[in-house]
């Protein structure tokens, strides 16, 4: 096999702390409801140049997952996160966008939207096309499918990691006797304080965002916005029942792409019959497209506002024992003005290539905070 070709969407080092021997995992295919004892590690989360032919991004992921199986790896043996200091936890935290921006879930997505838009402009599209003297019947043009490459959500991830600096962290450890369990889409955003909202409420800058994100059989990542939610001063949470557990995968079964791994074939069981509470549940399309507003301009063109977000899942997220939503009447929006303006800064200078490494971009942040 030619070395990179086979490119991960999810990266060995991250299957191996569910692996009972570093090799394997146990695995659940939703669409055909089958488990596997033993599936090899090395062909999980991956396709063929999933990425790009340039066999060199593999080697350039690898780098930047061994930054984040280093930070995981330090939470996991001290279970606090007394060995990072801010910087460390803010670079966790990119992680998981970068994590997030990767999926093949994110790239599906990504088509779903562009193929949506493209169906509005088909007509136009046809038109064009025979006033150049192409010819194409709709037919031909209604065939025709707009393929992503993931760029766009790995670029926007992979530099949008200060958008989460104000977000709190806590570890969930887990004291049950069920095991936490991922999916091949394994970073989940939600936001049960405005879940009931008609909009998508998963932006990296929306108010009461919540992310959660299993590192181990035992341990999780729970980060979220504190002016929403409570959960006491404490980095440390210990579960002990099951319920919350239970409730906790129920987010990796909603949002899985095909398949969810483990580490105890025991688990089946269990991992089937939530399966079966909340496949109802999962949406058939990732994204929802629609105009929501249109006018007729002073030139007498028709405008129109295209809106797209996640497709809204409704689940009890506020169930679980130790989460509390806040008494406030704050309101829905951007959750922070001023990092979400360091970002577009960041975003501008990307664009004039003023930043093209991570390298580049740890400058540009430690030059705007010296000002």
């Amino acid at each position: 096999m030619v070395q990179g070709k086979n490119q991960h969407f999810v990266p060995q080092f991250y299957f191996k702390k569910f692996s009972k021997d570093q090799k394997t995992i146990c695995l659940f295919n939703l669409k055909n409801k089958k488990f596997i004892s033993n599936a090899t590690i090395k062909g999980q989360c991956s396709k063929s140049y999933f990425y790009s032919k340039n066999t060199q991004i593999e080697t350039e992921f690898s780098h930047l997952e061994g930054l984040g199986n280093k930070l995981i790896s330090e939470v996991i043996n001290n279970k606090n996160f007394s060995g990072l200091n801010e910087e460390g936890r803010q670079n966790l935290k990119s992680h998981l966008l970068f994590q997030h921006g990767r999926t093949e879930y994110a790239r599906q997505s990504e088509e779903e939207t562009a193929n949506a838009l493209f169906d509005l402009l088909k007509p136009n599209f046809l038109k064009y096309a025979k006033e150049k003297g192409l010819n194409m019947t709709s037919e031909e043009v209604d065939k025709i499918k707009i393929k992503s490459n993931s760029k766009i959500s790995l670029f926007v991830s992979m530099i949008s990691g200060i958008l989460l600096n104000d977000l709190d962290m806590v570890l969930l450890e887990n004291k049950t006797q069920t095991d936490f369990i991922f999916s091949d889409n394994p970073v989940v955003f939600f936001n049960s304080f405005f879940n009931n909202l008609p909009q998508g409420t998963q932006g990296f800058s929306s108010t009461g965002l919540q992310i959660y994100f299993p590192l181990n059989s035992k341990l999780a990542l729970f980060i979220f916005d504190p002016l929403f939610y409570d959960i006491g001063k404490r980095e440390v949470i210990q579960i002990r029942k099951d319920r919350d557990i239970h409730r906790l995968n129920g987010l990796q079964i909603l949002y899985c792409n095909e398949n969810l791994y483990f580490e105890n074939i025991k688990m089946q069981k269990g991992i089937l019959l939530r399966h079966n509470q909340l496949k109802s549940k999962r949406p058939s399309q990732k994204t929802e497209n629609k105009i929501v507003a249109s006018r007729i301009a002073e030139d007498g063109t028709r405008r129109e506002l295209w809106r797209t977000t996640n497709t809204k899942i409704k689940y009890d997220l506020e169930k679980l024992s130790f989460l509390k939503h806040k008494k406030t009447n704050l309101p829905y929006g951007i959750r922070n003005p001023e990092l979400l303006e360091i970002h577009n800064k960041v975003m501008k200078a990307v664009e004039k290539k003023e930043i093209t490494s991570n390298e580049d971009l740890m400058k540009f942040l430690h030059k705007l905070e010296g000002k």
